[in-house]
């Protein structure tokens, strides 16, 4: 289900608002307005009851049944006339006996569908009773209703529009501090939010959002500290134990000593943590943007070609078959020794991660300014809690820390960080059950003449941004 945005629910919630406001307000108009009727008609028979008996005064008899002209009110009706505890003067003819009213006071009376406001009044030995119709007042009330329920949904709309323009206004610091924040990355861990003078709520939030990115700087700046100092200093004493162990090896060897396999293992050791060591090296230049690019032309073609035919060679013991689909005379610009491990890397992990007898699809194609390189194998698909960690350091999906191949869980992390110091994109997906398939875009070069060789440094973008964007 779509999520609705902040801006859109604080403009419905206004609306809400408003409608529930409009409601209570409407009702308690609506009762109001027929309480003031009401009692406009009240006042009104009130007037009509004091004439009546004024001029009933005059009057010296009444002959049953009838009036004498001039009583009949045009605003209320005379429906009876009597003596207080004695005989009635008259009763209009729709009345029965059994309609009398005795007792002083307003009231609504019913005959058939329709509704009367009765008062009934004694004066001067006389009970005079008066009626009137409520179907005008009525009509007063339902015309007020039906202008009230016809404004009502354009009151909606113009209180959710409001909301909504309300609401934008409100909302730009936050947009403001937010786009600030999408600038701030594992890369650009410096930046900072404008801290806002109109709000102190903001101006808040914003001071909390750089005291914390101010402290994950401290700690990212640390942890780079700390892993390119200890690569640093690892790389000697490595670089001593391998010399002796290949000295010793050699001894060993024209002795045909036992301790060879031994000096052997240890020897394989060393160099696989001579191989981590470097690669973190690289790792904490390419994060720090320390990383130097001998930038010029490739041929990129001719580039993914030569692996090829190497990784026909390493496919060999596994009975792995090598197929490849590959656009000729594609040229790109980078530094061809971070982009010759960029490919050894997919490649190797396409023979490592594959299974006996499988079959790696290798092709780079044209698509519109970047050219696509795409290295698929058979084998065991990376499940998706892993697919979001896998350009992680140190990570190894589950199936690889079962297998026998052998791994630091720093080549793909390597890929990324070459990637993107040479402003491309590297992604992971399955396209079929059973295959796995890294694809690495960069953009599209031009041939050797139009670009000599230079220096850069190279700047990786935000692990969270999308070269292609």
């Amino acid at each position: 289900m779509k999520r609705i945005p902040l801006r859109w629910k604080l403009a419905f919630l206004a609306g809400m608002t408003v409608g529930l406001a409009l409601t209570l307000i409407g009702a308690l108009a609506g009762w109001t307005l027929d309480r003031q009727l009401a009692q406009e008609a009240d006042l009104q028979m009130i007037s009509d009851a004091r004439e009546i008996f004024g001029a009933l005064k005059k009057v010296r008899a009444l002959s049953p049944g009838r009036l004498p002209e001039g009583l009949e009110s045009e605003e209320s009706s005379i429906w009876e006339v009597d003596r207080v505890g004695g005989r009635t003067l008259y009763r209009a003819p729709f009345l029965q006996a059994s309609n009398r009213l005795s007792k002083d006071g307003f009231l609504y009376f019913s005959l058939g569908k329709r509704t009367f406001r009765v008062l009934v009044k004694s004066q001067d030995g006389q009970r005079l009773v008066l009626a009137r119709d409520t179907r005008r007042l009525k009509e007063i009330l339902r015309k007020a209703e039906f202008a009230y329920l016809l404004s009502f949904p354009l009151a909606l709309v113009v209180s959710v529009w409001g909301g909504w323009l309300v609401s934008g206004y409100a909302l730009r610091p936050v947009r403001a501090i937010a786009a600030a924040a999408e600038k701030i990355g594992p890369h650009a861990l410096q930046g900072r939010v404008e801290v806002p003078s109109e709000d102190p709520d903001l101006a808040r939030l914003a001071q909390i959002l750089n005291a914390m990115w101010e402290r994950i700087e401290q700690a990212f700046q640390h942890e780079k500290r700390l892993t390119a100092d200890a690569s640093h200093e690892l790389r000697t004493p490595l670089t001593i134990l391998r010399n002796q162990l290949e000295a010793a090896l050699a001894e060993a060897k024209n002795r045909q000593s036992p301790e060879e396999e031994v000096f052997l293992s240890l020897l394989e050791q060393v160099k696989r943590l001579s191989t981590i060591t470097e690669n973190l090296l690289f790792l904490s230049h390419a994060e720090s943007g320390q990383l130097r690019l001998r930038v010029e032309a490739l041929a990129w073609s001719g580039m993914v070609e030569e692996v090829v035919e190497d990784a026909r060679l390493l496919a060999i013991p596994g009975g792995l078959s090598v197929a490849t689909s590959i656009l000729p005379d594609q040229w790109i610009h980078g530094d061809s020794d971070l982009l010759m491990r960029l490919l050894w890397n997919l490649v190797d992990n396409a023979v490592k991660y594959n299974t006996p007898g499988g079959f790696i699809w290798i092709t780079l194609l044209e698509e519109g300014p970047w050219i696509a390189l795409s290295v698929a194998n058979t084998g065991p698909t990376i499940q998706k809690e892993d697919q979001r960690e896998i350009f992680r350091r140190f990570y190894r999906v589950q199936s690889a820390r079962g297998s026998h191949a052998k791994g630091s869980g720093l080549g793909l992390s390597l890929c990324r960080e070459i990637v993107a110091a040479h402003g491309g994109e590297i992604q992971y997906d399955n396209p079929t059950e059973g295959w796995n398939r890294f694809t690495v875009w960069l953009p599209k070069g031009k041939a050797s003449s139009a670009h000599p060789l230079t220096e850069r440094v190279g700047d990786a973008p935000s692990a969270s941004s999308s070269a292609r964007a």
